[in-house]
Order: structure tokens, then C-alpha cells, then sequence
């Protein structure tokens, strides 16, 4: 017996969408599920070894969900490396065929076989089609790379630690050797202790960042690789050109306005605390009744800042005739002529709104500062975070910083599709593409009438057959099944069937595998 495994990509799973089989009988079977038209094609194409026809060729999916989540991945990637150990045990041949991150669940499954040591000897080859592999860095600082209590116990050595630095320069500790040792074990030893075993457990369980394990998947898998992509494949370029990426999300005066808009509140604030502030009352009270008859503090401000509703009358003359009073200092507002008084009245208010305009002036020249600072902090944090959620970077231990045709622990790489291959599969995508503008002419209006989300991801489903897109559409083409059953038949445990090794395009077969396993490049 021989077995081929699929695995589905992202956002393919039989739980979710079109490939939804139990909710959906009535959707089309995708690549990688058991009688679809790539299993058919396959098993109509291979057989497997001997030669007298006793073998029998297995097919068999991998499922996971298809998150774009760099832990679903590896979560993805530690289980099916237990499903190859299974297999390495029943003593017959078997190939892996992923699409998508499906490729990359690949490669954590891969890793995890060389941290174990284990170099599945059974595996005759693994297929990556479309696959865009993630690059990552490791996060700089360990406390980035902590859980929850993990940063937790850190903070409350580190605390302990900086007692510890406190009470050693305070004098207290006696100098003597024995004293000072005690200090260093009681609050140096256990955070180093603590960062000694993380670093330990980091070593062991790291697969991205340990030589040995790179090294060993290396010597192990890369010549059992094949990767089969379009160059204009729309995941692979769009995830590579995202690094390049630099976009002005939140432009310098973005907060200008709404921060502006505290000037409204200051004015208003600045005569509560007036109003609530005794010391603040009997301030302006005074300045006041100097312009005014003595007789009216009696009578406006009996009770001497302790009345709210007293405060604000005095704070109202206050604001009249306390700006007037610097024009004309020492004389007294109701010893003027009237006609005096209405002309300091009104040059007391043109101070007023004089000094509303400077402090707006001042306010905006405040918030524009305050923009440009949050912009510039914003912009980058907002675009690695738009970044990571396109790679699917979610792990602590490490964030996405890139995308390529190859793993990160391969030194050499594969050349995209053929131009025979590749012409076939974009000229279909591009006739499905011409089918679906006229239905998207006719499903707008109803996109804009669902009610709700479910309705709307209904509407899309029904509008999208994913043949549009390059990379959704591989196993759509005949030439390209042909391809990776051709491949196939290169190892141990597989063989084309009668009817495939008789197929006048074969030897074009041939040729197009050709120009991709002997072209392999060494990457730079």
C-alpha cells in the first residue's frame, strides 16, 4: 500500500464554508476531501508498487481548521507529525500534497520529526503548491516571550531584585563576605535561577530558532521537496509585497480636531475650581468691590465664598469689570460716567475674548503636538499590527516579519510553474473572472438588502466559485494534476497507471517536472 495525505490551506476546512460536506450537500467536494475530482484524477493517474497491481494506493486528508494563525499552524503541524509516526510504523511508502499554509503545516510537522530525531524514512516526498512560508524573528526580550504568569513571576523577582540593589547601597548590609553573599543568593539568585530554566525550556522546545533542529530537517527533508507555485500566484505575491508595505494610517493632524475640542471644556472647568475655591473667591471679590461700593459685598457676597450661587454673581462681575480695571488702575467703576462704564464694559469683554483667543491658540498648538506624537507612535505599532494579522502571527515566541516561496530552514528553492503549466491556470482563472462580473452586476443590489452578516457571506459564497484567484484554482487544471501525479511516480512506492503512462502528454509532463526539479536554485 501506498498513501498520499492531503492537506487543505487556509480558510478550507470541512467544517467551514464551501467545504462545509454535511451542511452542504449539494457544494462541490474541494481538492483535498475524499472523492473529489483531484482524488479521483489521482487514483485514475497512480498506482502503487509492485508492479503486478497488488498494491493500492490510499488517499487520506489531514484536517485542520485552516485558521490564518501561526498556532494554528504549528498546533496543525505537532499533530500530523504524530499521524507520520503512525505511518512510519506500517512499513510502506507515503507522500504528503499540501496547499496554501497547509505547506507550512507541513514544515512545523517537519520540524517537530527533526527535534525528535526521527527522519521518516517512509516519506518518499512532500508537494507544496502555493504555499507562501513565513518568515519570523524572535522576540527580543524575554519578558515579550512570556505568558501571563510568566511575566508575572518575572516583575516579582525583578521587584525583589531592585530591593535587594536598594538595601545593598543603603548601608545596611554588614561588609562582610558571608553578608554579602547572603544578599546576592537571597535577590540575584532567584531571577537568575528563573531566567536560566527559561532559557533551558526555550532550547528544547524552540524548533524556528535551533540550529541542530534547522540542520537536521535540512539533511533529512529538503531533498524529498517540491514546491509547484504561480509566479503570479495572488497569496505568495501579495503576503511577500506585504514587508515592503509602508502606508500613512493616522496622517499628523488626525488628532487635531478632536483634541481641539478641550478648549471648549477648559474655560468651563477653570470657573468650577474658581467657584469651589474659597481662597480663589475672596481673591476675585476683593479685586471687585475695589471698583465697586462697599456696600455691595454685603450684598452679593454675604457669605464670603462659601455660597456657590454668591460665587458665580461675583465671578460674572468679575469677568466685566476685573479687565477694565487694569486699563484704568485705583479708580472706582461707579465713580465713571456711564457712558464710561459701557466703554470699559466692552474693552472688558474684547480682553475677555482676546485671551480666548490665545488660549485656543494655544490649546491647538497643544493638540497638534499631541497629534503629531500619537502619530507617530500609532503609525508604526498599527501597521506591524495589520502586518501580523495578515502573516497570522499570534505566537509570543516570535513575530512574522516576511514571505517566501521556501522554508526559512531550506537553502535552496524551487522556480515557479512552467510556462505551459502556468499559461493553462491563469488563462482559466481569467474566464472564471469574466464569468463573474456580469453576476456581480446582479448581486449588488442584493448585497446591499441582506440584513445580516450570515446573509451577506451567503450572497458572497454564491457569487464566488474561487477559480477567479490563481491560487484557489490549481487543481482545476488537468495539466497540473498530471504534474503532481508525475512527480509522485519519481519514488519509491508509486507508479503511473497503464493509462497515464500511454497519455500522449506525458512526455510534456516530463519535460515541465524537469525544468523544475533541475532548475532548483540556491538561495542567496
Amino acid at each position: 500500500m501506498a498513501t498520499i495525505i492531503t492537506v487543505n490551506g487556509t480558510f478550507a476546512h470541512a467544517d467551514d464554508g464551501a467545504g462545509a460536506v454535511a451542511a452542504a450537500p449539494d457544494c462541490p467536494l474541494q481538492w483535498w476531501q475524499p472523492g473529489s475530482a483531484f482524488d479521483h484524477e489521482m487514483r485514475e493517474l497512480l498506482d502503487a508498487s509492485p508492479s503486478d497491481g497488488s498494491g493500492k494506493l490510499e488517499i487520506t486528508p489531514f484536517e485542520w481548521d485552516g485558521y490564518n494563525s501561526e498556532l494554528s499552524r504549528r498546533a496543525a503541524g505537532k499533530r500530523l507529525f504524530g499521524e507520520l509516526k503512525a505511518l512510519e510504523t506500517t512499513g510502506e511508502p507515503y507522500c504528503l500534497v499540501a496547499h496554501s499554509h497547509g505547506g507550512s503545516v507541513v514544515g512545523a510537522a517537519l520540524l517537530n520529526a527533526a527535534r525528535n530525531k526521527q527522519p521518516l524514512r517512509l516519506l518518499q516526498r512532500w508537494i507544496t503548491v502555493g504555499t507562501p512560508f513565513i518568515r519570523t524573528e524572535r522576540q527580543r526580550f524575554l519578558f515579550s516571550r512570556l505568558g501571563i504568569l510568566g511575566k508575572a513571576i518575572y516583575l516579582t523577582l525583578l521587584t525583589f531584585l531592585v530591593l535587594g540593589v536598594l538595601i545593598a547601597f543603603g548601608g545596611s548590609v554588614e561588609n562582610e563576605t558571608a553578608a554579602w553573599g547572603m544578599l546576592l543568593i537571597t535577590f540575584l539568585g532567584p531571577i537568575a535561577l528563573f531566567y536560566g530554566v527559561l532559557r533551558f525550556q526555550e532550547r528544547r522546545r524552540s524548533l524556528r530558532f535551533n540550529r541542530r533542529h534547522l540542520a537536521y530537517a535540512e539533511r533529512y527533508f529538503a531533498n524529498r521537496w517540491l514546491s509547484l507555485w504561480h509566479a503570479k500566484d495572488e497569496a505568495v505575491q501579495c503576503l511577500k509585497a506585504v514587508k515592503r508595505v509602508d502606508i500613512t494610517i493616522f496622517p499628523h493632524h488626525f488628532a487635531t480636531s478632536a483634541l481641539h475640542l478641550l478648549a471648549i471644556g477648559i474655560i468651563p472647568l477653570l470657573c468650577l475650581l474658581a467657584l469651589n475655591s474659597q481662597s480663589i473667591m475672596n481673591a476675585i471679590a476683593g479685586r471687585v468691590f475695589s471698583v465697586f461700593d462697599a456696600s455691595a459685598a454685603a450684598q452679593l457676597y454675604p457669605s464670603g465664598g462659601a455660597n456657590i450661587f454668591e460665587n458665580a454673581a461675583v465671578l460674572f462681575l468679575g469677568l466685566l469689570v476685573i479687565p477694565p480695571s487694569f486699563l484704568l488702575p485705583g479708580v472706582a467703576f461707579d465713580e465713571v460716567p456711564f457712558v464710561a462704564q459701557i466703554g470699559l464694559l466692552l474693552s472688558g469683554i474684547a480682553l475677555l475674548v482676546g485671551a480666548a483667543y490665545v488660549l485656543t491658540l494655544v490649546t491647538n498648538g497643544i493638540a497638534m503636538l499631541i497629534s503629531r506624537a500619537l502619530s507617530a507612535v500609532l503609525n508604526p505599532l498599527t501597521l506591524a499590527q495589520l502586518k501580523s494579522a495578515t502573516y497570522g502571527s499570534d505566537a509570543l515566541e516570535d513575530f512574522a516579519i516576511d514571505a517566501s516561496e521556501w522554508p526559512v530552514w531550506l537553502s535552496r528553492g524551487f522556480p515557479p510553474l512552467p510556462a505551459e503549466i502556468a499559461q493553462g491556470i491563469e488563462m482559466a482563472s481569467d474566464r472564471a473572472i469574466g464569468t463573474a462580473i456580469p453576476k456581480f452586476r446582479n448581486i449588488i443590489e442584493s448585497l446591499t438588502a441582506a440584513e445580516t452578516s450570515d446573509a451577506t457571506s451567503t450572497l458572497v459564497a454564491d457569487y464566488l466559485t474561487w477559480q477567479e484567484l490563481i491560487h484557489t484554482s490549481y487543481f482545476e487544471h488537468e495539466d497540473f494534476v498530471k504534474l503532481v501525479a508525475f512527480a509522485l511516480c519519481q519514488t519509491e512506492g508509486f507508479r503511473p497507471t497503464p493509462s497515464f503512462a500511454s497519455d500522449p502528454a506525458i512526455d510534456d509532463i516530463g519535460q515541465a517536472y524537469s525544468s523544475i526539479a533541475q532548475d532548483a536554485f540556491v538561495r542567496s
